[in-house]
């Protein structure tokens, strides 16, 4: 995993956020799935598309709030792990630093218009998250934990959602039509990896109706109608959901 993620993330655990208050989605999540499947994943699913460039090299950290939290905000946080992280503009979601790496803070989207939540986990100039809709499938997931090495050879504790809430969640994602076209066909790329990466290493994570309750039944259905035609390992099937 590149050091600045580890770095991060050995952070967020010593003010024990990680887990209980912050998740790591999106791509660097796929490190600790493999990890866990002591399977290594295509290289080309780890790397990270911008909008403005079609390909771009830089990993995007994405940071779930759960909860307003007390104590040091979240850019003071980051700034521990690297000193040049700053907010990108004023009221924003992301951090850069001056390698520009990104870290993204983002949480569910209130289940009302009406309702309030915090966006802050410190205040004054701290990130302000962004509400995205259904997020609160992951975090009403199983959570994920593994231990995961950096390419500096130092460890660090991943906690992410359950890889197959992920890989359930990235399926649906994959078929929206207000998503740009190349991250679609990313979504469906790393979701269709994940599920045979469970399926082939990782047996302890059984696709069944009581492990995905915190996704509405009709998206389950969906995402495996849209594996079922996919070159998957025995034992696969939608019978069971």
């Amino acid at each position: 995993m590149p050091r600045i993620v580890t770095s991060i993330l050995r952070v967020l655990d010593q003010h024990q956020l990680l887990g209980r208050h912050l998740l790591v989605i999106g791509t660097n999540a796929l490190y600790g799935y493999e990890a866990k499947a002591a399977a290594f994943l295509a290289r080309g699913l780890l790397a990270t598309r911008d909008m403005d460039v079609l390909w771009d090299v830089r990993p995007r950290l994405r940071l779930f709030a759960a909860d307003p939290i007390d104590g040091s905000g979240l850019i003071d946080i980051l700034k521990k792990a690297d000193r040049s992280f700053d907010l990108s503009g004023r009221e924003s979601f992301r951090a850069v630093n001056r390698s520009g790496y990104m870290v993204d803070l983002v949480k569910p989207e209130p289940k009302s218009v009406f309702q309030k939540e915090e966006r802050q986990m410190g205040g004054g100039d701290d990130l302000f998250a962004a509400e995205i809709k259904n997020l609160q499938w992951l975090v009403s997931a199983p959570k994920f934990s593994q231990v995961v090495i950096g390419d500096d050879g130092f460890p660090a504790t991943l906690a992410a959602p359950d890889p197959r809430a992920f890989a359930i969640h990235k399926l649906w994602l994959s078929k929206q039509v207000d998503r740009e076209p190349a991250k679609k066909k990313r979504d469906y790329s790393q979701a269709l990896a994940v599920c045979r990466l469970i399926l082939q290493y990782l047996p302890q994570y059984p696709f069944t109706p009581e492990e995905l309750r915190m996704f509405p039944r009709d998206v389950v259905t969906d995402a495996f109608r849209a594996f079922k035609n996919q070159d998957l390992p025995p034992g696969y099937g939608g019978s069971s959901v």
